[in-house]
């Protein structure tokens, strides 16, 4: 958490999520329980076994934790486990209005004449939230990009809804730097889930909002704006 993220102590959700308020969600974690965590955290796909077709290491909040520990998971820190697919299925949830889509691989198998075998339909795997919540938090994670911790993810005359992270994993280790994001926020067209692990070349310096969000700019620019 950045110094002073939190301002006077008691920031709207908005500023929390744009400024990357921990005690703010750890809060929240604490007043939802271990329960509510997992079950939300359900919705998007944590704890699924999704095959792409090849198998994907399905993410969790862990189980049987204490009030601290509920904390801890609420900002994604403790044993919370997660996948770059399963934090961009995220971000895909939140553009696509709440619905949450089955990731796949292998849009389509041609054979040797080029005539096409096999096609990937569109599958949904569920709603994790309502179409008004999803955006909510649309419009929360553009303030992210326009006034918070994500604005090296901006790109002019696009509206871009993202969330850094900056996980610590293991004593005496740099934590891995976080960046998820979609664009166009109005009109979305690609998610993306960036994540560096150890920090890269910043090492201790690392934060998701200053080292990951480039990159996923980047790629989102190379989608929607050739």
């Amino acid at each position: 958490m950045r110094a002073g993220a939190c301002g006077d102590g008691r920031p709207s959700l908005t500023d929390a999520l744009a400024k990357s308020c921990n005690t703010a969600f750890g809060w929240l974690g604490m007043e939802l329980g271990a329960q509510a965590l997992r079950d939300q955290a359900g919705k998007f796909g944590f704890g699924q076994q999704l095959s792409v077709p090849m198998a994907v290491s399905p993410s969790r909040v862990p189980e049987q934790i204490n009030k601290p520990q509920e904390a801890l998971s609420a900002i994604g820190q403790y044993d919370v486990r997660v996948t770059p697919l399963q934090v961009a299925m995220i971000a895909a949830g939140v553009a696509n209005e709440g619905v949450v889509m089955q990731p796949y691989l292998v849009r389509q198998t041609k054979g040797a004449d080029l005539a096409v075998l096999d096609q990937t339909q569109p599958r949904e795997l569920g709603r994790a939230v309502s179409k008004d919540t999803a955006g909510a938090l649309s419009r929360m994670m553009q303030k992210v990009v326009t006034d918070g911790t994500g604005t090296r993810a901006r790109i002019d005359g696009i509206k871009v809804a993202g969330k850094s992270g900056t996980a610590e994993h293991g004593e005496g280790r740099n934590p891995h730097a976080w960046f998820m994001s979609f664009a166009p926020a109005d009109d979305p067209k690609i998610a993306v889930a960036v994540v560096i692990e150890d920090g890269g070349n910043a090492g201790s310096e690392a934060a998701g909002g200053r080292i990951s969000a480039p990159i996923a700019r980047d790629v989102m620019k190379a989608v929607i704006a050739p």
